[in-house]
């Protein structure tokens, strides 16, 4: 949470958040909640809801009565004698509200803290960019719906259900029978445990969670979510098993190898190091500077890495990210050209990858 509250910004991806209640509580979204919650950041000057409001009549009225602004995005239909029917259709609500995000990042240097309703990952970049600007990005989704990357990329992440005027059912006692809850809910869900959605999921359960306020057998605080799994590996009550970039979470007496979806037949590549500037960490250097279209700066790939280190995908430091694309330059990876006194960079396709990569 921010030192102090600032100007808010609220943006709802009405239809996102509207099907994910219904179909987890049957009954509507209540605004109420969502503002009021939205209130504890700051002074709210900008709300907005986004939705082909002919499919949803009588919402509108609700929203105005609670500061809310509809904004009307059209629904297309593959066929026009379709209209209004059940047939396939598309909008482009996502669309709408990235772009109105970024014309407020832009427009509103008063506005320093951002709200997302939503629990789709097609946001991510959004949450991201936002972050790169220096402002606060939280978000507001349906648990079990909302997106376990989207919930870590954002500095706060709020379960809708958490503002409910509902029973919640008895937490566990310990905090690490809470991550072995978790993974059950996962396969409940057939969700994958990965770290990003175990963290979501035990959010769920014990209604707030933060690994920073528990600590290590040695007494000190965890820093990471990934820390944290694996003191309770250590304990004999999980085991992480990484494959490529994933890191999957699974009970002790499992074989992790006829369980995981991410497994390839070919098994060696599952004894990289995890520590350090690695094979695996080369790879992910690679497949983000394919990313990008145009050749960009040095902190433009450093905060593109810093993303990744946000949803766990690697491990590093600033330090080592900053190492890291140091020796891509410096072993040819990276393509160098000049714009007036600054450096740009793109990945050289031709050239391999580091020894052992």
């Amino acid at each position: 949470m921010l030192e102090g509250k600032t100007d808010v910004a609220v943006f709802i991806d009405f239809e996102n958040i509207y099907i994910s209640v219904h179909n987890r509580y049957d009954t509507d979204p209540n605004f109420e909640y969502v503002m009021d919650k939205c209130a504890e950041y700051g002074r709210i000057t900008i709300a907005r809801a986004y939705a082909d409001w002919y499919r949803y009549p009588r919402v509108t009225s609700a929203l105005y009565a609670h500061g809310i602004e509809p904004m009307y995005v059209p629904t297309y239909y593959y066929e026009r004698d379709r209209a209004h029917s059940s047939g396939a259709i598309k909008n482009s609500v996502d669309i709408h509200m990235c772009i109105d995000s970024i014309k407020t990042l832009y427009g509103y240097p008063n506005i320093r803290t951002y709200v997302l309703v939503t629990g789709d990952r097609d946001f991510i970049p959004v949450v991201n960019t936002i972050r790169q600007y220096g402002k606060f990005a939280a978000v507001i989704g349906v648990g079990g719906a909302a997106s376990s990357h989207l919930a870590q990329s954002a500095d706060d992440f709020v379960l809708y259900e958490h503002l409910m005027d509902v029973e919640v059912k008895k937490a566990p006692a310990d905090v690490y029978d809470a991550l072995v809850e978790a993974i059950d809910l996962a396969r409940q869900r057939d969700n994958v445990s990965t770290m990003a959605t175990l963290k979501l999921l035990m959010m769920e359960i014990l209604g707030s969670f933060d690994e920073k306020e528990h600590r290590s057998s040695e007494g000190k605080p965890f820093t990471k979510f990934k820390d944290f799994v694996k003191e309770a590996e250590n304990r004999g009550l999980v085991q992480v098993f990484t494959s490529g970039t994933v890191h999957e979470v699974f009970l002790p007496k499992e074989d992790p190898y006829a369980l995981s979806q991410f497994v390839s037949e070919q098994v060696s590549e599952e004894q990289e190091s995890e520590g350090g500037i690695g094979p695996r960490e080369w790879r992910v250097f690679q497949d983000t500077m394919r990313q990008f279209d145009e050749p960009v700066r040095f902190v433009q790939i450093y905060n593109a890495l810093r993303g990744l280190r946000n949803t766990e995908v690697i491990g590093l430091s600033n330090a080592e990210i900053r190492e890291l694309i140091k020796r891509g330059i410096h072993e040819g990876l990276l393509i160098r050209t000049t714009r007036g006194a600054h450096g740009f960079y793109k990945l050289d396709p031709a050239c391999p990858l580091p020894t052992g990569a």
